[in-house]
């Protein structure tokens, strides 16, 4: 290992049994036999960057409270959105002849040749939360996340809605490259296009970073003014920046409609305000245990779908209610 995949496995969160996990003790949505006792089930996880906003925080806390809550050894590492970092994490685990690796990809493309080397060393991968690129599909066994391109497309129905079909929209999206990042634009823009009364005047990426976002939308105002009539944004971390610029430019609370994805606390905030038309609902603790629980089940000699969807409904003013605020 070498210095720097020391340093990472330094902070390391390693869950473990005290006692052996009998049949008796598996949760229900195993199946049984066990191929081997939970105790002794290690996957291995390279996250994407937990630190860059509260849902990956989020996740990965989750991630760790399921493992210990189910007794297996889980070694968690953090690339911190380098994609470098993360193909040195993968051969890191590979080593470590993990049962499973669970990858969420800091880049679709980047990633490919490291998850295909460690299927070659026998080692199971499943994806989670973000696509791997098509060219690796082959090297896992499963992904398990949210439909993103779908997440997208629901973001651009709704902004439809609020458009009543005719209007001029700005985009604000993820990291270039990312799959999720990608796949959102890709479905707003094929729910969008199909409305010849709107048109897209422009889009920027804001690396799902809430400042970054904000600095975007001023520039937007700048160039585009009273012509921009709605705002996509590809998480709520950058709508909140999105409307902290158009409050800062005196714009009235609603006026721009705005639609965004993965609905965090203050995207809930600003839909009950009325300033935030809507978002979709994905809970990081639902995405991180529904990857963990693929994985153990692989671990366990158990077949698995290939793709393995959560849950993501739109949510706007309307049926707000029926949803809890997001804690991130």
């Amino acid at each position: 290992m070498n210095n720097t995949l020391k340093t990472v496995s330094a902070a390391v969160a390693l869950c473990a049994a005290c006692t052996v996990a009998s049949a008796a003790d598996a949760p229900s949505w195993l199946k049984q036999p066990l191929k081997k006792p939970l105790s002794e089930v290690r996957i291995g996880i390279t996250q994407n960057n937990a630190g860059v906003d509260a849902y990956e925080t989020t996740y990965e806390q989750s991630f760790k409270d399921y493992a210990a809550k189910l007794g297996i050894q889980a070694i968690v590492l953090d690339p911190q959105g380098d994609p470098a970092r993360q193909s040195n994490q993968i051969q890191d685990l590979t080593a470590q002849r993990v049962d499973v690796m669970i990858v969420w990809p800091t880049n679709a493309k980047a990633v490919v040749p490291a998850v295909c080397r460690a299927k070659r060393s026998g080692i199971p991968v499943v994806i989670t939360n973000s696509r791997i690129d098509k060219a690796g599909r082959k090297c896992t066994v499963a992904f398990s996340g949210p439909n993103t391109t779908e997440e997208g497309r629901v973001a651009g129905q709704m902004m439809v809605k609020a458009l009543n079909g005719k209007g001029k929209v700005v985009v604000i999206n993820g990291t270039p490259g990312y799959a999720t990042a990608v796949n959102r634009e890709k479905g707003f823009d094929e729910a969008v296009g199909k409305h010849k009364g709107i048109k897209i005047l422009d889009a920027q990426p804001a690396d799902w970073n809430r400042a970054k976002a904000q600095s975007v939308m001023e520039s937007f105002i700048t160039k585009y003014g009273k012509e921009i009539d709605g705002v996509f944004a590809a998480d709520d971390n950058m709508g909140a920046g999105v409307l902290n610029a158009i409050k800062g430019a005196g714009i009235p609370c609603g006026r721009i409609k705005i639609t965004g994805a993965t609905n965090f606390g203050v995207g809930y905030d600003a839909i009950k305000d009325g300033c935030y038309y809507g978002s979709v609902v994905q809970s990081p603790v639902e995405d991180a245990q529904n990857a963990l629980k693929t994985a153990v089940e692989v671990a366990e000699g158990q077949s698995v779908p290939e793709t393995s969807y959560i849950d993501t409904p739109p949510i706007t003013k309307k049926n707000i209610d029926k949803y809890q605020r997001p804690v991130f």
